[in-house]
């Protein structure tokens, strides 16, 4: 689906009301999981707000939810393709979409709210694959900021094609090519302009990654509340056994049991 810049324009230019008064503004297609699983959602912890809701023409590929990211599989948690931040986070991001707009620019995001058990998922598949150096280099995090959820990684995206701005590097490219500041030409512009648009609204970014930056609150804290309805809850979640040995592979689906639609 291709969201036209006419219609999202002044939606982004008119953010100043209540982010739970907002409806859902409409996303491009997103990546599909390699198999079937449950479309039920959870509503968002309390606290936390649906970014699809808080920031208007807001774009969606969330990789963990599929196969389509660096360690091969989805990742426990991602259940359903969801994007949530605490209200603060949100926001401001909603304020950041309204800055670009006229630039004819807007936000994608790869990823939010990350529940915790995905971050032990990629510290394991580390492990077992033998490249713990990454999270030694501080590419893989043991404790993230995406589980107190004030963290987000995205791109800027054409406003009306969805078409993602050249960066260099792709999401999650685990290496120094992703360093904000080496790359050269447009790319390099791409990854300051994004930059400097996140940090006059408060977001804090990272040397090693251009897409990752932080919205700094205090007394936070680490959840694991998945994003489906049919993965197991918080706390009573347990990784599968082996899942840190050398050649286990990680399950295609997470609980996937019947659940309720909310």
């Amino acid at each position: 689906m291709v969201l036209r810049r006419e219609s999202c324009l002044p939606i982004a230019l008119a953010i100043v009301g209540a982010l739970s008064s907002m409806a859902a503004a409409p996303v491009a297609d997103r990546p599909q999981a390699s198999t079937e699983r449950a479309s039920a959602s959870r509503a968002p912890p309390e606290g936390f707000v649906d970014l699809t809701a808080a920031v208007p023409c807001l774009r969606l590929e969330i990789r963990y939810h599929t196969s389509g990211n660096f360690t091969g599989a989805p990742l426990p948690g991602y259940g359903t393709a969801g994007a949530w931040m605490l209200e603060a986070p949100a926001k401001a991001l909603a304020q950041v979409q309204a800055d670009l707009a006229p630039k004819g620019l807007g936000l994608l995001v790869y990823d939010a709210y990350r529940p915790h058990r995905a971050t032990r998922a990629m510290v394991a598949w580390a492990e077992r694959t033998g490249q713990i150096a990454l999270v030694n280099g501080g590419y893989i995090a043991r404790r993230s900021g995406h589980n107190h959820g004030h963290t987000v990684d995205l791109t800027l995206a054409d406003l009306q094609t969805g078409r993602p701005l050249d960066m260099g590097t792709d999401f999650d490219t685990l290496s120094p090519e992703s360093h904000t500041m080496r790359v050269k030409g447009k790319a390099l512009e791409h990854r300051l302009l994004l930059k400097k648009a996140m940090e006059a609204r408060g977001f804090r970014g990272y040397s090693k990654e251009w897409w990752h930056f932080r919205f700094p609150i205090k007394g936070s804290k680490a959840r694991d509340v998945p994003y489906a309805c049919f993965e197991a809850d918080e706390g009573r979640w347990s990784p599968p056994e082996g899942w840190t040995e050398k050649g286990f592979e990680m399950p295609k689906t997470w609980e996937p049991t019947a659940c309720e639609v909310r």
